[in-house]
């Protein structure tokens, strides 16, 4: 900024008000006996109780006992999934097949029967 700009800032009437807002000022007479006072009638915050190392060792045990269990969860539905797409593709190969063998029929029986003569625009 340059030096002319930064002069007529300090000189605005917002900068003038900030500035005096803000000059320090030393409390009033009893501010501090007051705010003691105070501190001294309210009641103590309740302090936390300490948890026992045992408490704490059976909690990271049932944590990572849910994560080891999470784990074996995920794992057992991935397997289940690989089963039941080899079992669907089983069935796919089956039905496969089972055409095949229908449709092989089929074109053994159209082609064993004798040609009748076709009409006339029967659009074959």
């Amino acid at each position: 900024m340059s030096e002319d700009m930064h002069d007529d800032l300090e000189n605005t009437p917002l900068e003038r008000r900030l500035r005096a807002a803000l000059t320090p000022a030393d409390p009033p007479p009893g501010f501090v006996a007051g705010v003691m006072a105070r501190v001294a009638a309210e009641p103590a915050a309740p302090q936390r109780a300490r948890r026992s190392p045992a408490v704490v060792s059976w909690v990271a045990f049932g944590l990572a006992a849910s994560v080891v269990l999470s784990v074996l969860l995920a794992h057992q539905w991935q397997v289940r999934r690989i089963e039941q797409g080899r079992e669907a593709r089983r069935q796919l190969l089956e039905a496969l097949r089972v055409t095949d063998e229908k449709l092989d029929l089929t074109y053994r029986v159209v082609n064993a029967q004798p040609r009748a003569a076709l009409p006339p625009h029967s659009g074959a």
